[in-house]
């Protein structure tokens, strides 16, 4: 038998939906990144890329690849759950900085979509959307 939650009263954290959000910036910025990074590379070559440490990356062994973005998502959800935990002792400033988090989190998710969509401009056009934008 599972337990129904209630939802959360007005002025409380739903912790758990932060979760959500790290797991969706997480999945935008690690292997949807990742990947329309390879096809970007196989499509225009692994020197337009404009991260240094993606070009490293992409000349790198798969294994090393794979592993250094699993290593990232590891050493990100650890952060964020101590983040979290620091927040739940806080009695005076732990709403504040789940707040804070939120903003935060949006922005990531935000820049993982910007990232997507240059990355897919690459794919299209040739060309880096940011390189449009900001001539």
């Amino acid at each position: 038998m599972t337990r129904r939650r209630r939802p959360p009263s007005l002025g409380t954290v739903d912790r758990e939906s932060y979760w959500g959000w790290v797991a969706a910036a997480l999945f935008l910025l690690l292997p949807v990144d990742l990947l329309t990074t390879l096809l970007c590379a196989a499509v225009v070559g692994a020197d337009a890329e404009s991260n240094p440490w993606m070009v490293w990356l992409l000349t790198q062994s798969p294994t090393v690849l794979v592993a250094v973005h699993v290593a990232v998502g590891a050493t990100a959800v650890a952060g964020f759950a101590v983040y979290e935990s620091v927040s739940r002792r806080s009695e005076r400033f732990g709403d504040v900085m789940l707040h804070a988090a939120r903003v935060y989190l949006v922005l990531l998710v935000a820049v993982g979509f910007l990232v997507f969509w240059n990355n897919l401009s690459v794919l299209l056009f040739r060309r880096s959307l940011l390189a449009v934008l900001l001539p």
